[in-house]
């Protein structure tokens, strides 16, 4: 009955624009008799997505992770690959225990894949959003000085960082701009400059949304938030939602 419970709602408030369901695994109900363990994590988030689908809004399933980390943040949402599969987007939040820091990870069908720093923040309970890119908050001290300041002076060579970095002896200044380029975290050209990896990306994503032309409102709302050329019979059981459907 959650299903129709929240199509009722959202019948009653057209302005909604967004549904959180917290948490999905107390919400998603008994996984259907004879299908596979991912056919019925793909069933349970498809209502969530017909709900999305019709009524124009985001509904957000905060959903666990598994206890033991892996390469791929994906793999690491609790249970099969259907959840996700089935979402039109996926967030991780991951942080070490005790650590105030955490990375938001963001993959999906509609949004670029990224990565996002974040602090929390006790007294509000909240999370704020970093500044500066994830490796800055990722990384020691020193390689975290390293990259400020290349990408506030690209081009730099080791011995421009002495003076930022008195405590650290020149060689190991050198030792760390050619460990971080190994990593991908400077480029290096062959005069034996500095540059930030994210500069070509930056410039190449500037050049794209230059070329595409993308409206800033999609020209495909409606003023009514439900879309009536998808079927989503049943979900309200009022009337007026079935004649949408139809």
């Amino acid at each position: 009955g959650g299903t129709e419970a929240i199509a009722q709602w959202l019948e009653r408030h057209a302005e909604a624009r967004m549904v959180v369901i917290d948490v999905f695994a107390k919400m998603r109900g008994q996984a259907p008799q004879g299908v596979s363990a991912y056919d019925a994590d793909y069933v349970a988030v498809g209502y969530a997505k017909r709900l999305a689908d019709h009524y124009g809004v985001a509904v957000v399933l905060v959903h666990h992770v598994r206890k033991a980390g892996s390469d791929d943040f994906l793999t690491e949402v609790s249970g099969t690959n259907g959840i996700a599969g089935a979402a039109d987007a996926t967030l991780v939040l991951k942080r070490a225990r005790g650590q105030a820091d955490g990375i938001l990870h963001v993959t999906g069908r509609d949004v670029d894949e990224a990565e996002y720093a974040l602090s929390f923040q006790p007294a509000s309970g909240a999370w704020h959003l970093l500044d500066g890119p994830v490796s800055d908050h990722t990384v020691g001290d020193t390689r975290a000085t390293i990259l400020r300041y290349v990408r506030a002076h690209p081009g730099a060579k080791p011995k421009d960082m002495a003076g930022e970095l008195p405590q650290v002896d020149l060689d190991t200044i050198r030792r760390t701009f050619n460990r971080m380029a190994d990593a991908g975290q400077l480029t290096k050209d062959p005069g034996g400059r500095y540059y930030p990896d994210t500069e070509t990306r930056a410039q190449g994503a500037q050049e794209v949304s230059a070329l595409s032309g993308c409206p800033v409102s999609p020209s495909d709302q409606h003023e009514h938030p439900g879309q009536s050329e998808l079927e989503l019979s049943g979900l309200s059981g009022a009337d007026e939602a079935e004649g949408m459907a139809k």
